[in-house]
């Protein structure tokens, strides 16, 4: 693919930070236009203290990553999690990260991006909920550590994560503002070239913005030589919004638009050629008498193509192999709350609710008269209400305790396709799901108790229990013909589903510690945490025994297809957040997390489970510059899916540099090396490889990008 203008990109920021910026203008007017920041003044917002920490504690029992750490230095906004302690990323390509948190990822985690549940527009999840949140676009990620709120929305059995976008902002008084937040940034591993940012003009009344990204790489270049394609990416993104307050009252207006092209995910069986999404979202806040209101209303609309022959190889197999996928979804969501004062803290009482749609028509371009009807106007629709109460029991004591009730109704209509006109095996797999009953109704309740203690000011210890329901998606209850799809699994393994499964069930315990205070004469903060999770009905592939299946699934290169079937599973585990400021100016900070998860009705261990992880990063900060060395590291993992073929993974560790300077008040500027000795390694949640390419043979294991330069600049007024 091209990269001229991403190589303009590099030149600009090797030459000055001056040309930095106006490489970044220039291309934001070539590509799309760009958008305004917070209105606040620079002072305020220390452009040096975001690129060299970049994640934080939160509000209580919150944690926040924030993109311009100088590391993960990653097209993907789900990488952030790998700052999250409990957290990481299931990567099937460089923009097709899922959020895992303490082993569950996928649906089961809860993931916002501005207040809004998008649906992926496909059945593998090429464009995942932060496929939405362009980093040069993030203004932070949030994740709750522990069991989520009830008020956190429904189906978070795994957690909550919110993806928060820059946004401007009402200032003080009459007299408009204008403000910007703006960054461009390369990387050598993948020639890439990353511009964006917001601008905006606010007062206390009104405040308007305009947004904009431009991502594009090339095929990265792994540790010790070689290039993984397809691994190309392009994806541009711009929008704008208005806000308008009178009294105690907020209301705001965004729309943005995903325009993201050829992309390669060689872990999964085809790759983007197109993904195209409007998104839009209203939302209300304000106050009546002591009742504080919100309110929010989301839609989003995606087009999505796929194909197996445009940026990876053809199918050897010839023309009559070649597959192209179009798919789409459009959801709508709604929030109503409400919360007042009462028994010494706060209530909330709230109704919400989404309704989805999907399609997918298998074709190939060289036999029009083939197709495969996938899905067809599968449909799924939650209603919900929550009541929650959070305060303080007594001195240093405090609660929350909340329950929830969602209703779920999912239906899907008939479905055709060439293979069943024609053998008789897709016959009847054709005519047995077109005569079920695909009508189903799921009740789900949801109920979470958490109590803090805080003996003192620098000790805070929790403990929490919940009880979480998720019922199935429509991959896994509306699959008739094995397939691939299935939600990003990406083990290889043809799919089919099961109407009557029944939704899951989990029980959880949790606990966790946070302390700061001094050792010697060293500030160190310490948080440790710990859970067990038992799951009744989890979902997982399990054999397949109808010779149907076999025989279609057979003929599509999988001789042992799985489906989608209710089991019994437990995970566990512990995570780690720490920090220290040591003497001569230099900080310590990093995390380690360890999650097990097998299943109990069969001896085997559950598929895709991060191993043992960490990150620990030793900077040396002065005012206005710092340097940092940073290690991050990777256990073996020897506990993995037999049902699913997962093979093990070699422990690994890499090396990363970096250093920050503030030349001005408004500008900052990082670079840095990743991976410094030029390992070679794979992560076990990259997945297996379907492409034979320099950098690796099909069935290995997807090697990670090896060393890489990279610079950044972000500009603030």
């Amino acid at each position: 693919m091209p990269i001229s203008h991403r190589r303009v990109g590099a030149c600009a920021l090797a030459a000055a930070p001056g040309l930095v910026i106006a490489s970044l203008f220039l291309s934001s007017l070539f590509f799309i236009p760009v958008r305004g920041a917070a209105a606040e003044p620079a002072s305020e917002e220390p452009v040096e203290e975001m690129l060299v920490k970049g994640q934080r504690p939160g509000p209580p029992g919150t944690f926040v990553a924030t993109p311009t750490r100088a590391t993960p230095n990653e097209p993907d906004a789900a990488k952030l999690l790998r700052l999250i302690p409990g957290g990481d990323v299931v990567s099937n390509g460089p923009l097709t990260g899922q959020v895992q948190y303490r082993g569950m990822f996928g649906d089961r985690v809860g993931v916002q991006v501005d207040g809004m549940r998008i649906n992926p527009g496909g059945p593998n999840w090429m464009d995942a909920p932060l496929h939405y949140a362009p980093r040069p676009l993030l203004d932070r990620l949030e994740v709750d550590l522990g069991i989520a709120s009830v008020s956190r929305g429904a189906e978070t059995i795994g957690g909550s994560v919110r993806a928060e976008l820059k946004s401007s902002e009402f200032t003080d008084d009459d007299a408009w503002r204008p403000s910007g937040d703006l960054e461009a940034a390369t990387a050598v591993a993948d020639e890439s070239f990353v511009g964006g940012g917001i601008l905006s003009a606010a007062n206390a009344r009104h405040r308007f913005h305009v947004l904009g990204s431009t991502e594009v790489g090339d095929d990265y270049r792994v540790g010790g030589g070689g290039r993984i394609r397809p691994s190309e990416y392009e994806r541009f993104q711009y929008g704008g919004g208005y806000g308008f307050r009178f009294g105690d009252h907020e209301i705001g207006l965004d729309y943005r638009f995903n325009d993201t092209n050829e992309s390669g995910t060689p872990v999964l069986p085809m790759d983007i050629r197109v993904v195209d999404t409007h998104l839009a979202t209203f939302d209300y806040s304000g106050r009546v008498g002591g009742i504080g209101l919100e309110a929010k209303l989301g839609f989003s609309n995606v087009d999505h193509v796929m194909d197996n022959y445009s940026l990876r190889p053809p199918p050897t197999a010839g023309p009559s192999r070649w597959r192209r996928n179009d798919t789409g979804s459009s959801g709508i969501g709604w929030k109503l709350a409400a919360d007042v004062e009462m028994l010494g803290g706060r209530f909330e009482l709230g109704f919400d609710g989404h309704h989805a749609e999907h399609d997918a028509r298998v074709t190939n371009p060289n036999a029009p008269a083939f197709f495969v009807q996938v899905f067809e106007d599968a449909r799924k629709t939650r209603f919900g209400t929550w009541g929650e109460w959070k305060g303080d029991l007594a001195e240093r004591f405090d609660a929350e305790v909340g329950l929830r009730y969602t209703r779920v109704e999912m239906d899907a209509d008939a479905v055709d396709g060439t293979p069943a006109a024609m053998m008789p095996p897709a016959t009847r797999l054709r005519d047995a799901f077109n005569a079920a009953d695909r009508g189903k109704g799921d009740d789900l309740v949801d109920m979470v108790v958490k109590f803090g203690f805080s003996p003192s000011e620098d000790l805070r210890l929790e403990i929490e229990a919940g009880r979480k329901m998720r019922a199935p998606s429509y991959v896994e209850r509306y699959g008739w013909i094995p397939t691939q799809a299935a939600a990003g699994l990406a083990d290889g393994n043809n799919y089919v589903g099961d109407t009557a499964l029944n939704p899951e069930l989990s029980y959880e315990a949790a606990a966790g510690v946070e302390w700061t205070g001094r050792i010697g004469e060293v500030d160190v903060h310490l948080s440790p945490r710990a859970f067990y999770r038992r799951v009744f009905d989890y979902i997982q592939g399990v054999p397949e025994t109808d010779p149907d299946v076999i025989a279609i699934s057979t003929g599509n290169g999988d001789a042992t297809p799985l489906r989608f079937a209710n089991v019994d599973a437990r995970f566990y585990g512990a995570d780690l957040a720490y920090g220290a400021e040591l003497p001569w100016d230099l900080h310590l900070d990093g995390t380690l997390s360890y999650v097990r998860a097998d299943r109990l009705d069969v001896r085997d261990d559950l598929y895709r489970i991060s191993p043992l992880h960490g990150r620990t990063t030793l900077s040396y900060e002065r005012e206005r510059w710092s340097v940092a060395i940073e290690s991050v590291y990777a256990a073996a993992q020897k506990k993995v899916s037999r049902t699913n073929g997962e093979t093990r993974s070699p422990s690994w560790g890499i090396l990363n540099v970096f250093g920050t300077w503030e030349p001005l008040p408004w500008l900052g500027l990082v670079a840095g090396v990743n991976n410094v000795l030029d390992d070679g390694y794979a992560d076990h949640l990259a997945g297996t490889s379907r492409v034979t390419s320099s950098g690796v043979n099909a069935g290995e294991r997807l090697p990670s990008p090896g060393v890489s330069f990279f610079a950044r600049a972000v500009g603030r007024f």
